[in-house]
């Protein structure tokens, strides 16, 4: 009898735990949903895609109903895992993305979940609120003809990572990313009304609190070990009163945020109906409120039962570093282009483990090494002009496998067609950019790297349709590098201001880059630089200028539009570098030159002219002239190789007169001399200025020769635009220069 009873007991058991497991495997850690407009078919109906994501136990996905407004029919499903689990805590995040064809543009609603089980399907996975609790959603979608843009309403953007964990007594902040591609103001707020489905628990337990103003869930510290969900729901205002109008004539009212916090209520806006009078309103209390568009965002937040030592970021808790994005900023992405996004993390006390990630279904993570990974994405046709967040967390442990989690960053990828085209030359960089969604919302301020240069502007040549610039070679902050066998030329497209240290803006940022073979004989027509221009503390503002001249008595410059400067092969050349300042009695020093065949001071081909003040080069004669002025002259030489070109860079400092220890009046420093410290009142810092190029040619040819084109190739990676061009010669020879006049009558 014992033994039966004993069996008896030890199958009960097996069966308790069977239906435990089975119920939490179908249970749900929350989801969220969004939508896009997808535009309209020739027989006037709509389109519209749904993107709705569930988290649950075990990659369980549960359906939605129709429950208010024409659905329209389902014409199209996907879906796939996202993500899924952490470090001893298991969840799996799926996403279904339907496309809809709408008889109209009319407001519709729609709810999760299709069905309940007493096995677990449909209900909250098991957390301090309660064991045994029904999971709800509802999404409202609206693609009303706007007022102010006239098209299809759109839908807020945002995301968080399904599940979280936080250390019971280390607060965290939880900074909810919002994006709007209609420009609206996104608010979030805590849900509280069953009744409208719009939530099932409804509040958030006493650990947690929302700021609705910036959307961000604060744990704020306790006791209650466990699965705590939130919920919230994402709504969006417009900017002014505008108005969204239906297919049957009738239309609605979408009032500013402002307005209705005046009022202390908002305005519910019932379904429009067939009639074309304005749609039924009324004024409610704001937690009954129907708002159109009014998306679910949900996610589970699990408190661990351990204490960390240190609740600072760097200590126990990774913290990110460059080049990691920052949190809400766009980024672009490209149709059949691979978008990398590199996150790099560190933590003092514990080991980076992971990185958990979310996004758009085909999203990957490769780790590069220890506390590196590079989030990848590859867009399809299907997706250009739509916005997709992207969230992830890094994950520690500590030697007792204690879990601990940094703060948790989302950014927003922006798809539209690669349609940029780069065309290099032997003179000039041009780029055609189409105008995407995000260059459109920053147009007014995009610039090339050196947006001072009026002769830069990115107005001059651009359409409707099209961002073009046309540039030199060297010219509108173009960086110039080289590797073993190219010569690369760099700029980039952006709306950053150059002039700040951070930028909190959604920016455009768009490389472009041209790569010359150096077995090639490439004349580069590089423009003459105009004068430097500084400021320092006790100097005040002043510059420095760069020029050829064309005899010892430095009466005549060379014409600034006659750049490339001609020279023969051992012909004197004479410069003149000269500073101009509003402070007396000051003297200008060159303490280094150099010669170049590239516009890169820091090109591994290089000749030393003047070093440490002394000069270098036997040829050098050095000419008289005022305090602010220093005169030079050499000998033209080539380098070895298919250089043509030769450019000068110099440092220079400008001085107080007379006063001590500067490094004016130190002059000459030989090697293993000593170099007295920066007096900080007396000198200025070294400033690196340059001129050029100084053309070789050879000194039986009279004219120019003749070049033949041989390929313009575009190679597009990424955001990162390549133009490689390969340009060949009809004679290839030895190049020498043609010559500088010399003459004595000037």
């Amino acid at each position: 009898m014992a033994s039966l009873m004993l069996l008896l007991l030890h199958l009960l058991l097996i069966v308790s735990t069977a239906s435990a497991w089975y119920s939490a495997t179908y249970r749900f850690y929350g989801g969220s949903v969004i939508f896009s407009p997808h535009g309209r078919n020739s027989d006037g109906t709509y389109v519209v895609e749904v993107r709705n994501k569930q988290t649950s136990y075990y990659c369980n996905q549960n359906g939605y109903t129709c429950s208010s407004g024409n659905c329209g029919t389902q014409t199209h499903i996907s879906h796939g895992q996202v993500s899924r689990n952490s470090y001893g805590f298991n969840w799996c995040e799926y996403e279904v993305v339907t496309t809809r064809k709408l008889t109209s543009n009319q407001p519709f609603q729609i709810r999760y979940p299709t069905y309940y089980s007493r096995r677990g399907n449909g209900y909250w996975i098991s957390n301090v609120r309660s064991s045994l609790v029904a999971w709800r959603m509802t999404a409202n979608v609206d693609l009303g003809t706007r007022s102010d843009t006239g098209e299809s309403n759109k839908s807020p953007i945002t995301a968080m990572l399904p599940a979280l964990r936080v250390t019971r007594n280390c607060p965290r902040w939880f900074n909810i990313t919002l994006f709007d591609p209609d420009g609206d103001r996104v608010r979030c707020r805590v849900p509280t009304s069953r009744a409208s489905y719009e939530c099932s628990l409804c509040g958030l337990t006493s650990s947690f609190s929302l700021d609705q103003k910036s959307c961000s869930i604060k744990y704020n510290g306790g006791t209650s070990i466990g699965i705590h969900p939130v919920e919230l729901q994402v709504e969006d205002f417009p900017n002014t009163h505008i108005t969204l109008s239906y297919t049957d004539g009738s239309y609605t009212t979408k009032r500013p945020l402002s307005v209705v916090r005046r009022k202390r209520a908002v305005t519910t806006i019932t379904p429009a109906t067939t009639s074309t009078t304005p749609a039924t309103t009324t004024t409610t209390p704001a937690t009954t409120t129907t708002w159109w568009c009014k998306l679910p965002l949900q996610f589970s937040v699990n408190v661990d039962g351990h204490y960390a030592s240190s609740c600072l970021d760097g200590d126990y808790f990774p913290i990110f570093l460059s080049p990691t994005p920052s949190n809400g900023v766009n980024l672009l992405a490209y149709v059949n282009h691979t978008l990398e996004i590199k996150v790099k993390s560190m933590a003092q006390f514990t080991s980076i483990i992971d990185l958990i990630i979310t996004g758009p279904r085909g999203i990957s993570k490769q780790k590069i090494s220890t506390g590196e990974y590079v989030i990848k994405w590859t867009p399809t046709e299907n997706e250009v002009n739509d916005h997709f967040p992207i969230c992830f967390v890094s994950e520690a442990k500590d030697r007792y496998n204690r879990v601990y989690q940094s703060e948790v960053r989302c950014v927003i990828a922006d798809v539209g067609h690669h349609d940029t085209r780069v065309t290099c030359n032997e003179t000039t960089i041009t780029v055609e950019v189409e105008k995407n969604y995000l260059i459109r919302r920053n147009e007014d301020n995009l610039h090339l790297d050196k947006f001072t240069d009026s002769s830069c502007n990115l107005t001059l040549l651009s359409n409707t349709t099209h961002l073009v610039a046309s540039m030199p070679l060297g010219s509108c902050g173009t960086h110039v590098e080289e590797d073993e066998d190219n010569i690369i030329f760099k700029n980039s497209i952006t709306s950053a201001d150059l002039r700040a240290v951070i930028s909190r803006q959604h920016d455009v940022d768009i490389a472009f880059s041209c790569i010359y073979p150096k077995r090639t004989n490439l004349t580069l027509g590089f423009r003459h630089k105009n004068p430097y221009a500084f400021s320092e503390k006790g100097f005040g503002a002043f510059t420095f200028t760069f020029e050829f001249f064309q005899s010892q008595r430095f009466r005549n410059q060379i014409d600034a539009n006659t750049y490339p400067v001609d020279v023969y092969l051992k012909q004197m050349m004479f410069m003149q570098i000269e500073a101009t300042t509003s402070i007396p009695d000051t003297e200008l020093f060159v303490e280094s030159c150099k010669a170049t065949p590239y516009d890169n001071p820091n090109s591994r081909i290089s000749y030393t002219i003047i070093e440490n003040g002394c000069v270098k080069d036997r040829t050098v004669q050095i000419y008289p002239g005022s305090s602010y002025q220093f005169r030079f002259g050499m000998e033209a030489f080539e380098f070895i190789g298919a250089h043509e070109e030769v450019y000068i860079t110099c440092s220079v400092i400008l001085c107080e007169a007379n006063i001590p220890g500067t490094r004016c009046s130190q002059g000459c420093i030989r090697s293993g001399g000593h170099r007295s410290k920066r007096e900080a009142v007396a000198q200025t810092s070294s400033h690196s200025i340059s001129q050029g190029p100084l053309h070789l040619v050879k000194t039986t040819q009279t004219s120019g020769l003749s070049l033949n084109l041989g390929a313009n190739m575009v190679f597009i990676v990424g955001s990162l635009l390549v133009c490689a061009v390969v340009i060949y010669r009809s004679r290839r020879s030895k190049a020498k220069y043609q010559p500088l006049p010399t003459s004595e009558m000037d």
